[in-house]
């Protein structure tokens, strides 16, 4: 267990320098879909090679039915990083990463339709989710109180 949070916690931050960056890039360096695509590119050659030794044995045990859902899962990561790169053009990353940010109420919505077999939201699952957007609440309307 302790390994998942610290790789969610390592994905937050990871996702916070990409922003950050992001913002650089789309108003220094290149237009939105430059830096998305340039994004996605070195994503796949750094997670190449990362895990080069595992992408062989994983290919041959994988279900057929997985790569349809690794497909939907690629198509939607890669229109959120479009999509965050246009919002990163268009306004300050100060309010851009915090709606960002309510993927936890997209993610809880969504596993409650389609993962009721495999994922149990409990109270304190939406408590917590709840907290986080009202979070994301206070930060996008103390942007505009200033």
């Amino acid at each position: 267990m302790w390994i998942g949070y610290t790789a969610a916690i390592g994905a937050a931050m990871s996702y916070g320098v990409a922003q950050t960056v992001g913002k650089l890039i789309t108003t220094e360096y290149a237009p939105p879909l430059v830096g998305t695509g340039f994004a996605l590119i070195f994503g796949l050659l750094y997670v190449s090679i990362m895990f080069h030794r595992q992408i062989p044995t994983d290919i041959r045990t994988a279900p057929r039915l997985g790569f349809f859902w690794f497909s939907v899962s690629g198509v939607f990561s890669a229109s959120g990083a479009a999509l965050m790169y246009f919002a990163l053009n268009s306004a300050p990353l100060v309010v851009v990463s915090p709606v960002f940010a309510i993927n936890p109420l997209v993610t809880l919505i969504l596993a409650s339709i389609f993962l009721k077999r495999l994922e149990r939201i409990t109270k304190r699952m939406v408590f917590g989710t709840l907290l986080v957007i009202l979070g994301i609440v206070v930060i996008t309307v103390s942007r505009y109180m200033t």
